[in-house]
């Protein structure tokens, strides 16, 4: 059991609609706001940060930018196009508000709202020297709304299993820092830790519509809600985050190795819906609590689905392919599945499983 809580704790290597009266709208710009051009009026995004107000859009022309950003006020960045616009790691990564680094940072209480470009690596760091902590990191209560965007190649060089680097999008601080985050109609790829992580109770994101492919040669996870963080995954797909040959610390068993997920969830409140997860090594996995349903889950190598210490109601599901398509694990509590019209077909092995530690019961039934 320890591994597997080491292994959620490692994932640091709904959509917020209540708003404060008077605090920016992504989308929206104050009466007095102005647009701010790059290159035509300032040489580089950062200059254009700098010099705007809150409030302010910054239009940023196609093009490579090579540096890193470092936003505290409410501002729209938007960009041509995410094959056009790119923002590009830099050759040496300077630290940020918490000491990690990463490509665009939003701190501050900061409301930034981003789209229609890319942000990309890799960093030209290794695991020992300046490695690359995340593609957009959002903390000290920052807010990101990314839209029409991407965020790929968040690796170091060369890309190594680096202990807590290199996560797509990081929101929250460790050990207690928050932030949130709305992703909508973006791709998050070819990252070295996660796709997107969300640390600690009181940070929310919402993923929808979105892509989230893990690294080819790399054991990576997809979304991850960590240390009671929040959130919804909704219409979206998640692909390829599974254990590569060379993690020797991977396996079969819940509760001696560590297994990689599309989605991993462990709060209340966490809604994961009508998404596609496919051909990682667990598809979902959650422990404690989470609101299921709708989710196709194909080809998963063990699991569609991993249900762990709690009370769980799944709701029309659909999975193929892998070990078996439900593990029900009780390591630290007991556990009782509900699987409400869930269709489990072409699996190697029994559809529904039970794995038992410590005393606790594990119990599955199934509604036609």
């Amino acid at each position: 059991m320890e591994s597997l809580r080491t292994r959620i704790t490692a994932l640091l290597g709904g959509l917020l609609v209540v708003l404060a009266a008077g605090v920016l709208l992504p989308g929206t710009a104050h009466a007095t706001s102005r647009v701010r051009t790059v290159p035509t009026d300032y040489p580089t995004i950062q200059a254009a940060v700098d010099a705007a107000q809150p409030g302010d859009e910054i239009r940023v022309r196609p093009g490579t930018y090579r540096e890193q950003l470092f936003v505290g006020k409410d501002l729209r960045i938007s960009g041509a196009g995410a094959d056009t616009t790119r923002i590009l790691a830099p050759a040496v990564l300077a630290p940020g508000e918490d000491g990690g680094t990463s490509i665009v940072e939003i701190h501050g209480g900061a409301r930034v709202a981003m789209s229609r470009l890319a942000v990309s690596g890799p960093g030209s760091g290794t695991c020992a020297s300046g490695a690359l902590g995340s593609g957009i990191r959002v903390l000290s209560g920052g807010h990101l709304d990314l839209n029409n965007a991407a965020v790929s190649h968040i690796t170091d060089t060369p890309a190594a299993p680096c202990p807590h680097s290199a996560v797509g999008i990081f929101v929250g601080d460790f050990p207690t820092g928050t932030g949130s985050a709305t992703i909508r109609n973006s791709r998050i790829s070819d990252y070295q830790g996660s796709g997107v992580t969300v640390l600690n109770t009181g940070s929310s994101v919402s993923v929808l519509e979105s892509e989230v492919t893990g690294h080819p040669t790399i054991s990576t996870d997809g979304i991850g809600f960590v240390l009671g963080a929040t959130g919804t995954v909704a219409r979206s797909t998640i692909t390829d985050n599974a254990c590569r040959p060379s993690d020797s610390q991977c396996g079969p068993d819940f509760f001696s190795q560590t297994q990689h997920a599309g989605i991993v969830a462990g709060a209340p409140g966490t809604v994961i819906t009508g998404n596609s997860v496919n051909r990682n090594q667990v598809g979902i996995y959650a422990v404690g609590s989470a609101d299921l349903s709708r989710n196709s889950l194909t080809d998963n190598d063990y699991f569609g689905m991993a249900l762990q210490d709690g009370t769980f109601t799944v709701r029309q599901h659909r999975i193929e392919g892998g070990v078996g398509g439900v593990a029900v694990i009780a390591a630290t509590a007991d556990t009782t599945a509900t699987l409400d019209r869930v269709s489990i077909r072409r699996t190697s092995g029994a559809p529904v499983q039970t794995f038992e530690c410590c005393g606790f019961t594990a119990t599955a039934t199934t509604r036609r």
